[in-house]
């Protein structure tokens, strides 16, 4: 299996997307500040622990992995698309891990590994250009709806049914039935969708809830912050860290429409200990959370996470936003 290489932004495609995004989906809040450009509304920022406890193959060992530690950690709750949490929208799990070691991707700030997941294995689009394509057909929405994120100009491009992108459907209709299943945002499973260096290989990775989260019945509360208080309340959240290192040359490096089959193992442990849910909000607003600022050991590869690349950096340039938590946080 052949050396994984980081795919280099098309300069069309990226000026073009960063066109999109500040056009249709950074448009200034009543009170004038930018928002995200997606992922704006943050539910929780929250201190926690990561643990790493990798297992002794030397396939997994790399980068943060390569041997045992404990981490400060700020792990932000949001939501994708839609400030109505009784909406089926992806929910998005990013973590800031502070006081790593070893060298960082190009303009990343050192000593610092971002995760940034969501509750899904797969993405919307196959590539950079089919995403684009996407991007295209939302320009110019006035406001995020189920029924405008359906883009049905992009998802049914003719009348012909072969034409029809069916995955697209598809995607929306696992998100519609997540949503049925359960919105409390402890007991979902998020994962990083596109891949990332390990060693020599790629990887992708995930944050699963512990089995204890698993069987407790679903937290009240009236939205989706309550609820995740109402958990923090009773205890401690907690999930496990596992990867899932490429060893199937089936598994697609391009196409993240398509799950991975490698096997997954656990490679540590994320511990969010109880604290006032409402007071972290601000810190979420005010930071950034982007694949690439990684260590290099975990650069973002293919050509989604390349045209990510430039979209994360414009968005957080916009609004002005931080890549490194405050000194004293978490604390």
């Amino acid at each position: 299996m052949s050396r994984p290489v980081s795919c280099p932004v098309d300069p069309a495609q990226r000026d073009e997307l960063l066109a999109i995004c500040a056009r249709t989906f950074q448009q200034p809040e009543p009170d004038g500040r930018l928002p995200r450009q997606f992922h704006r509304k943050t539910h929780a920022c929250l201190r926690a622990t990561l643990t790493v406890d990798p297992p002794e193959d030397p396939g997994v060992r790399h980068g943060l992995f390569a041997r045992p530690g404990r981490y400060d950690a700020l792990v932000r709750f949001s939501n994708s698309f839609f400030a109505e949490d009784n909406h089926p929208d992806l929910r998005g799990l990013a973590v800031k891990v502070m006081g790593v070691e070893g060298p960082v991707c190009d303009g990343a700030p050192p000593g610092q590994q971002d995760f940034v997941l969501m509750n899904a294995e797969t993405g919307p689009a196959r590539d950079a250009s089919e995403a684009l394509a996407l991007f295209r057909a939302l320009d110019g929405i006035r406001r995020a709806t189920p029924f405008a994120v359906a883009a049905p100009r992009y998802m049914f491009p003719s009348l012909l049914p072969w034409r029809a992108r069916w995955r697209y459907f598809a995607f929306l209709s696992a998100s519609s039935l997540r949503h049925l299943r359960g919105r409390d945002l402890a007991q979902l499973s998020y994962g990083s969708v596109t891949p990332y260096r390990l060693g020599d290989g790629a990887m992708k990775f995930a944050l699963v809830p512990d089995i204890d989260a698993r069987n407790r019945r679903p937290a009240k509360g009236k939205d989706l912050a309550g609820k995740l208080q109402a958990t923090l309340d009773k205890g401690p959240i907690r999930f496990d860290f596992r990867l899932q290192p490429r060893v199937l040359e089936s598994d697609p490096m391009e196409d993240v429409r398509r799950a991975w089959h490698s096997p997954s193992v656990t490679v540590g442990r994320l511990e969010i200990p109880p604290q006032d849910v409402a007071a972290t909000v601000a810190l979420g607003d005010r930071l950034t959370f982007a694949p690439w600022n990684c260590l290099s050991a975990h650069e973002p590869l293919g050509s989604i996470n390349a045209l990510r690349r430039a979209a994360y950096a414009a968005s957080a340039a916009n609004r002005g936003a931080e890549a490194t938590a405050p000194p004293g946080c978490p604390g």
